[in-house]
């Protein structure tokens, strides 16, 4: 998921001593109509001129354990590059197969299994890269995510950039987080139809336009002390017309669960489903009820 830069307020052993204790706060470093300029120059980035930017995907699959696939080419104004679940009926192909939480890579008469700590690519020339890595596919249950990347992918070459609402001073808010007394999974239906899986390790409690809400903070994490990242999936008001109707998203980068965030609405963005089919997006159920014109509005239909 993106994520804000926060950083952790830090008191010294000798402040400790002769003042109270002070809650642990997470906050973005920055909140200026400068920062938030970057930071949509950085989402931009990330759809379009990155190396593996989400615009460049040709086609992805999502294999469970013992399933293979198979990437077969059709000549259009680009190549184009599609995978197939199974095995080619002939040699030459490249084939990958999920087993045992590896990765196994069938390429040029070549097998190489694929350890999966991390994301894996494997180039193939010509501009045409596979990349694969673990992903939750049920709730509970990893499965690898096969991607095709195609560098000269004409959507990402003609990307005008997302839609955002203009900056809004009063959509950042500080809230008060109230840590659940143990993670609890809770699974969400998917943009594919699918169930995944996240953990709510709190809820954050504010006031945004005049109105007291809460929402409901995910993490991988189940150890508050381990937590590094907290997200949050909301609807709004204005959620199928104005906005995603899916939803919209916000991560925030954290040490260990926070007891106060500061949220920046304006940094609100939209799941990669709202403009790639590739991805497997948890639908949001929470909805704030407010009308927030803040952060990246409904996309074109894709």
């Amino acid at each position: 998921m993106k994520n804000f830069l926060v950083a952790l307020g830090l008191m010294t052993l000798a402040a400790c001593a002769s003042v109270p204790e002070q809650p642990t706060v997470a906050t973005s470093t920055a909140h200026s109509l400068a920062d938030w300029e970057t930071w949509k120059a950085n989402e931009n980035a990330a759809w379009s001129t990155k190396e593996f930017a989400i615009l460049k995907i040709d086609d992805a699959i999502y294999l469970k354990d013992g399933e293979s696939a198979w990437l077969t080419t059709r000549r259009q104004k680009v190549l184009s590059h599609r995978w197939l679940l199974g095995r080619p009926r002939s040699g030459g192909h490249f084939v990958i197969t999920y087993t045992g939480d590896k990765a196994k890579v069938f390429d040029r008469r070549t097998l190489k299994e694929h350890d999966l700590a991390e994301t894996q690519t494997v180039k193939l020339g010509n501009g045409i890269d596979v990349r694969f890595a673990r992903t939750q596919i049920s709730p509970g249950v990893n499965g690898l995510r096969v991607m095709v990347y195609n560098q000269a992918h004409p959507a990402a070459r003609d990307f005008k950039g997302l839609s955002h609402f203009s900056h809004d001073p009063t959509a950042v808010v500080e809230a008060r987080v109230e840590a659940a007394p143990q993670a609890e999974p809770v699974d969400f239906q998917t943009s594919r139809g699918w169930q995944k899986r996240f953990n709510r390790v709190g809820i954050a409690s504010f006031s945004l336009k005049g109105k007291d809400m809460t929402l409901g903070l995910y993490s991988d994490e189940t150890d508050p002390a381990k937590i590094t990242s907290v997200s949050a999936f909301f609807l709004d008001e204005l959620s199928g017309s104005e906005t995603y109707g899916v939803g919209r998203y916000f991560d925030i980068d954290v040490k260990g669960l926070p007891k106060t965030l500061t949220i920046d609405f304006n940094r609100a963005y939209n799941p990669n489903c709202a403009r790639s089919p590739h991805y497997n997006c948890p639908v949001a159920v929470e909805k704030l009820p407010v009308a927030l014109r803040a952060g990246e509005m409904i996309p074109p239909k894709h």
